[in-house]
């Protein structure tokens, strides 16, 4: 049952009718949409239906599959997104350059940094993927890894942390926490859980964050603002606070209801800055350090400069190495940052797991061992697995073509080396 109180606002804001038709389409079956990785082409396991209208790579599939059992989902083949999110993909093509920065506020799982990471061009881009919460941004950071664009950031901060760094970004994108209206199709705790003091709970929360965003966009950048809601207080009335009390203009608004299209509820709004904004501090030193190895394992090798942080090798864009000192010098704390390079083992620094899932790397510079659907499912519950490989020494699992990481081949067995935490249980 809806409540009393959430059925009245949409009879407000839709009318009796059109309220009694979205009121109908909720208590519908939800429709299940993935994201397809174009870099990282494959065949899931899921017979793909009909394009999503405003992503080119988005799909609707017919039934939900066990996505845990497919091997082309751990390896970043796809991406399992709800299909009304997918319309950030049609704003970034309206608004914003291939080229641009890019910071999305409030990450977690990783669905929209997926997708910018997607849109922007390889080597030329850059995503800022943050999110507050620790135990979201780990999750967050494992989905970027594997996807696997080397042009990104995976961030642990309030939003306001950021605003040191100055109005840098050509593009700010904030997907709110909000009431969850537009899930109450597929999630009926959602429900039970909305009322009246959440919405205005929720209200106050997303204008604290709003007030940092927009001053993290350049003079003439695009904020571009999105929740899961139906209610004009989250929505439009944020959108035209922000665009009153910061110079920003609304260029754009639209909302989404499963009862007029093929997806659940959101609304997203674009506006974009008319006024340069706050001038970053700067802070501490950077405590980057910076090798003189050579990234010898990607394509490219000279487009990247080797970092050593937090005990691991990462690869990191010469393009966009000064932004992210500058983030560590403002306090940002990072949990990834380009591809997941090199780790310690003993004395010795052996290619990550990320590695194996970049987009960039050269897989020619390694032994490769080519698995079946078992052997896979076995490697990805981090299992031993045989190969006929006659090499010795760490060599490449792939399946179907794509890598899914490293294992030691020692002659009779293959030591597996699949991060345990990333393990699949099923």
């Amino acid at each position: 049952m809806m409540k009393e109180a959430f059925v009245r606002d949409m009879q407000r804001e839709l009318g009796e009718h059109e309220a009694a038709e979205l009121i109908e389409a909720l208590d519908g079956e939800p429709v299940t949409s993935i994201r397809l990785n174009d870099r990282k082409t494959g065949n899931p396991i899921c017979a793909l239906g009909e394009e999503v209208a405003w992503c080119r790579w988005g799909k609707y599939i017919d039934e939900r599959p066990n996505f845990a059992t497919d091997p082309l989902f751990h390896c970043g083949g796809y991406y399992v997104q709800e299909a009304s999110s997918m319309y950030l993909w049609s704003m970034l093509e309206k608004y914003v350059s291939k080229d641009a920065l890019i910071i999305d506020c409030c990450a977690a799982p990783g669905g929209k940094s997926t997708l910018i990471a997607q849109y922007l061009t390889e080597g030329e881009g850059f995503v800022v993927s943050n999110e507050f919460v620790a135990k979201r941004a780990n999750v967050l950071a494992e989905n970027m890894i594997k996807w696997g664009y080397p042009n990104m950031v995976v961030t642990n901060n309030a939003v306001s942390h950021f605003e040191n760094a100055g109005a840098i970004f050509d593009c700010v994108v904030v997907d709110a926490p909000c009431s969850g209206e537009g899930m109450f199709r597929k999630d009926h705790n959602a429900r039970e859980e909305w009322s009246e003091e959440n919405v205005d709970m929720c209200v106050d929360r997303q204008r604290e964050i709003l007030r940092s965003a927009v001053r993290l966009a350049k003079e003439g950048g695009i904020l571009i603002y999105s929740t899961c809601t139906f209610n004009r207080r989250e929505n439009e009335e944020n959108a035209e606070w922000v665009a009153s009390e910061f110079d920003f203009d609304i260029l754009e608004q639209r909302h989404f209801y499963p009862h007029r299209d093929r997806g659940e509820g959101l609304y997203m709004a674009v506006l974009r800055c008319d006024e340069y904004g706050k001038v970053g501090k700067g802070g501490k030193k950077s405590s980057l350090k910076i090798l003189k190895d050579r990234a010898e394992w990607l394509k490219n090798p000279e487009n990247y400069v080797l970092v050593e942080m937090n005990g691991q090798r990462y690869a990191v864009s010469r393009k966009w190495k000064e932004t992210v000192e500058n983030m560590i010098m403002c306090g940002v704390n990072i949990f990834a940052v380009g591809v997941q390079y090199a780790e310690i083992k003993g004395k010795e620094w052996i290619p990550a797991a990320g590695l194996a899932l970049s987009q960039v790397v050269d897989e020619d510079r390694f032994c490769i061992i080519d698995v079946d659907y078992d052997m896979a499912m076995k490697y990805l519950r981090c299992e031993t697995i045989i190969s006929d490989n006659g090499g010795r020494g760490i060599m490449m699992v792939r399946y179907k073509g794509h890598p899914l990481g490293w294992v030691k081949n020692v002659g009779n067995r293959c030591n597996n080396m699949y991060p345990t935490y990333w393990r699949v249980r099923c």
